[in-house]
């Protein structure tokens, strides 16, 4: 399985940021392209739906989840496998990093590259719109 991992220093407490983009059931107050969102508990666990631009809805289950981390899976036509984690890393007095990790394999093993370059592009957008959600952009 490949992984793609983005980090950035954030000059803020790790419970203050995770305050705004650690909500599993609320990913909207960070992530403004979501139109709408909800969230049931089902027998496999947490699942949220998103609605995007143009009505697509994603549904996306929640694997694993701590005081600073969660990590959700979908089904992807296009991947064999797919994880996506969300954390937040104490660190020094008001310091922290916002770190956010992809694994994935993709179905078709010659897309790799393709793939690993939208994965670093999904992880780079999200990055800013949580930076932003968090008036550092």
């Amino acid at each position: 399985m490949q992984e793609m991992t983005v980090r950035e220093d954030i000059p803020l407490a790790a419970d203050a940021v995770w305050a705004v983009i650690g909500d599993f059931s609320g990913i909207r107050k960070w992530a403004t392209l979501v139109e709408a969102e909800s969230t049931e508990v089902t027998p496999e666990g947490k699942v949220r739906t998103l609605t995007m631009p143009g009505g697509r809805t994603v549904s996306e289950l929640m694997t694993d989840g701590g005081p600073h981390h969660y990590t959700y899976t979908l089904d992807r036509p296009d991947m064999d496998a797919y994880f996506s984690t969300v954390s937040v890393e104490p660190g020094a007095g008001d310091a922290c990093a916002i770190v956010l990790r992809v694994k994935f394999q993709p179905k078709d093993p010659s897309q790799l590259e393709a793939a690993t370059e939208a994965m670093g592009k999904f992880c780079r957008g999200n990055l800013k719109a949580m930076k932003r959600a968090l008036g550092l952009a």
